[in-house]
């Protein structure tokens, strides 16, 4: 299916020819007039000066004669500054007065009071997008978003929704005449009220409120991101999408584990079917590449919130192997970010908690002996969580060659020595924990390091062996070999004793001469097929069969 032809955006509106004087003078008379609405408000009623009733009805009909007289003025030569001035105030203020109706006074229900603000912010902002003016509209979101926190007289979950309409009324006009401003002055307020309510929600018990609040929050910030994607720059529709998941994100964790995790993985579903390649949902690649980040960001709270202990590990873990070969599978360098983050945090719980060094490096150790007693749990989950940081450190150094940032070995140094030293950890974890699982005495964990360096070398070998033509397992097989000679004489040969230091280094050494045997052979061979081979741009002569060509 052909892509949709591009809409011409409208044209602007006429340039005003006033200094930027008059326009100051306007606009600071408009801030101080809506700032006395909300006195009108606010203040008259600890003062006692009039009733609630002819307070809201005097702010309402103070606002729609602005809004009469900008109109008045729009029509004279030389009027347009100061009509865009009084009419951004009118609406504002007729904004706040319902805000006031709703949550200050309560004479409106909710529901009717949300329907009020919707038709109030339609009809301001159908006007400026009759006089053409950004300056109109984003003045009026402004003002009224800046000023409702004070008739509300708190981050409360209506102030939130005020703002969210706030936030998609603009909507069709920010996306036919592309107004990215007025699109950015109307996203901030929602997720500002939107954290602030979180805090609030810490200490009070509005967590169902807050939650269908933030949600809207969330949902409003997706829909206007995917469909603005085609009229506003794609960055900052990406934006737009990450920061609506900030207050959500936050409210999973105040709320209570099962219902915190619950969400935090609703939010994780949503935006990974936005980052999904759907052919009916034409997302620009840096709005996935957000909604990738911030999905796998929803995953990981999620995790975290509704698993303990070595679960979590091994789900962080496995979640990072999943990315990582889903990053392979779909291109995408920002999944194996997303992936990287999971398997670097896990890899760091791993050492600090399930596997940690001291247990690899000393016998007894917690976790694995305590008092003098082999734990066959931790044991268990050693084993399994260094299994895993093993094969999350292999698959995302294979993404990684994939997505061609495994290049020219200087360049690509640091990724191979991190990647190393993951892979190292993983295997000397993995062979530990096993031993201990056998016999969970000394000679357990001396035949285990035995195994951790034999092993080094084998790996080192086969590394030796498949990278005669490609430089960076060539190089990885040489720091292997440096990294097991470097085991056996400052571990090894320090810690192991008798028939365990013997193997160790009898194991290795053979190895070795094993290895160099075998690698000294096929370099020979790969330097003699490099010789036979002909120079470029030759042919073999008529009725032979060059050599390059024989059958095996």
């Amino acid at each position: 299916m052909a892509p949709p032809r591009p809409i011409p955006p409208l044209p602007a509106a006429p340039r005003s020819r006033e200094g930027l004087g008059p326009q100051l003078v306007a606009w600071t008379g408009g801030a101080v007039t809506l700032l006395g609405i909300v006195l009108l408000l606010v203040l008259a009623a600890s003062r006692g000066w009039l009733q609630p009733g002819p307070r809201v009805i005097g702010g309402g009909l103070l606002a729609l004669a602005l809004v009469g007289v900008a109109w008045w003025v729009h029509r004279r030569p030389g009027g347009q500054t100061g009509a865009v001035a009084l009419a951004a105030t009118g609406v504002a203020g007729l904004y706040l007065d319902v805000v006031a109706a709703t949550a200050l006074y309560e004479y409106l229900p909710v529901v009717l009071g949300l329907l009020a603000a919707v038709v109030v912010a339609g009809g301001g902002l159908a006007l400026a997008d009759e006089w053409r003016s950004q300056p109109l509209a984003a003045g009026a979101v402004a003002g009224a978003a800046v000023l409702a926190p004070v008739l509300t007289e708190a981050a409360t979950p209506l102030l939130v929704l005020m703002a969210v309409i706030l936030q998609l009324a603009p909507a069709p006009i920010v996306l036919r005449r592309r107004w990215t401003v007025l699109a950015a002055v109307a996203a901030v307020w929602p997720v500002l009220y939107g954290v602030l309510a979180v805090v609030r929600a810490a200490d009070h018990d509005h967590h169902a409120q807050t939650v269908a609040a933030v949600g809207a929050v969330l949902i409003a910030g997706v829909g206007l991101a995917t469909a603005g994607s085609s009229r506003l720059p794609a960055a900052f529709c990406g934006a737009q999408l990450g920061a609506a998941a900030v207050p959500i994100l936050s409210m999973a964790l105040v709320l209570d584990r099962g219902p915190g995790a619950a969400t935090a993985a609703l939010v994780a579903v949503l935006l990974l079917v936005v980052a999904a390649p759907i052919e009916q949902l034409p997302v620009p690649r840096e709005v996935r590449a957000v909604a990738v980040v911030v999905g796998a960001v929803a995953v990981f709270e999620a995790t975290m919130i509704a698993l303990r202990g070595g679960t979590q590990t091994a789900v962080l873990l496995g979640e990072a192997i999943s990315l990582a070969a889903a990053a392979i599978a779909m291109r995408r360098r920002s999944v194996l970010l997303a992936a990287a983050g999971f398997g670097a945090v896990g890899t760091l719980i791993a050492v600090f908690r399930d596997a940690p060094l001291r247990a690899l490096l000393t016998f007894p150790a917690r976790p694995y002996v305590v008092g003098g007693q082999a734990h066959t749990s931790a044991l268990v989950a050693g084993a399994g969580v260094t299994a895993l940081v093993l094969v999350a450190a292999v698959v995302t150094l294979v993404a990684c060659d994939r997505l061609g940032l495994l290049g020219r070995a200087s360049d690509s140094a640091p990724l191979w020595i991190l990647g190393a030293v993951v892979v190292l950890y993983g295997a000397a974890g993995l062979l530990v924990a096993l031993a201990l699982l056998v016999t969970p005495t000394r000679s357990g964990f001396l035949a285990g390091h035995v195994l951790v360096t034999v092993s080094w070398t084998v790996a080192a070998l086969g590394l030796l062996v498949r990278g005669i033509r490609q430089q960076a397992l060539r190089i990885a097989g040489g720091a292997l070999v440096i990294a097991a000679v470097l085991k056996l004489v400052t571990f090894d040969l320090s810690q192991l004793d008798g028939l365990a230091r013997v193997a160790a280094f009898l194991g290795a050494g053979l190895v070795l001469l094993a290895a160099g045997t075998r690698y000294a052979r096929l370099v020979a061979a790969a330097e003699a097929e490099s010789l036979a081979q002909p120079p470029p741009g030759t042919q073999p002569p008529p009725g032979t069969q060059p050599p390059w060509d024989a059958p095996a």
